[in-house]
């Protein structure tokens, strides 16, 4: 199953809600790691690009990648826009660590289990749980620094020759921190913390009721 190209850069909506916060993280994240990815994987097949697709081999491998790639590229995003809610609102970190958590674990259930991944997503859930712990949340908040993990994960898993790699890590990860920008300077037009923060307090209301 080939995860959705979305088109979201025209017109976009605001972030005003919990369920917009996680909407935007997974989009963009479904967007980076996709034309990441794919332009790479074209960029070094060149001619070879359409032919190459349509072996199944070499295509399976490709849709392995889209899916490892796509879910770094999740978590790091998850833990740039939940520390970017914190550093507006100024919010206890373990209520940031928990919408972190809980955009990751959103995403992923959003998610019919793939073909290429049939262990599912729980090991990226139980995965990230543990990392939020660990996270110093003001780090994060600002630049790049949220966005290591998907900038390695793009050079690991793209099916491309070890030999070849070496050559191409740092034009590769620099075409993947120029997207992340866009993504971070859109973000932060679209988001109203306070409503997020809000919206966050109700449905944790609305849980403790139920």
């Amino acid at each position: 199953m080939a995860l959705k190209a979305l088109m979201f850069w025209r017109r976009p909506p605001p972030v005003l809600t919990l369920e917009d916060l996680v909407s935007f993280t997974e989009t963009r994240a479904k967007f980076v790691s996709q034309t990441s990815l794919f332009g790479y994987v074209r960029t070094r097949a060149g001619t070879r690009y359409a032919s190459l697709m349509e072996d199944d081999i070499f295509a399976n491998s490709v849709n392995i990648a889209k899916w490892e790639i796509y879910l770094a590229c999740l978590c790091d995003l998850a833990t740039f826009t939940a520390a970017r809610v914190g550093r507006h609102t100024s919010v206890d970190v373990d209520v940031i660590r928990q919408m972190a958590v809980h955009i990751v674990d959103s995403a992923t259930r959003n998610e019919e289990v793939p073909a290429e991944r049939p262990q599912g997503f729980e090991d990226v859930r139980a995965n990230f749980a543990d990392q939020a712990k660990t996270i110093i949340w003001a780090e994060n908040e600002t630049g790049e620094a949220a966005f290591q993990s998907s900038l390695s994960a793009l050079v690991e898993w793209a099916p491309i020759a070890d030999e070849l790699k070496i050559n191409d890590v740092e034009i590769v990860k620099n075409s993947m921190r120029f997207k992340w920008k866009s993504v971070r300077d859109q973000f932060e037009t679209l988001l109203d913390a306070d409503a997020v923060l809000a919206d966050w307090h109700e449905q944790d209301r609305l849980r403790l009721e139920n």
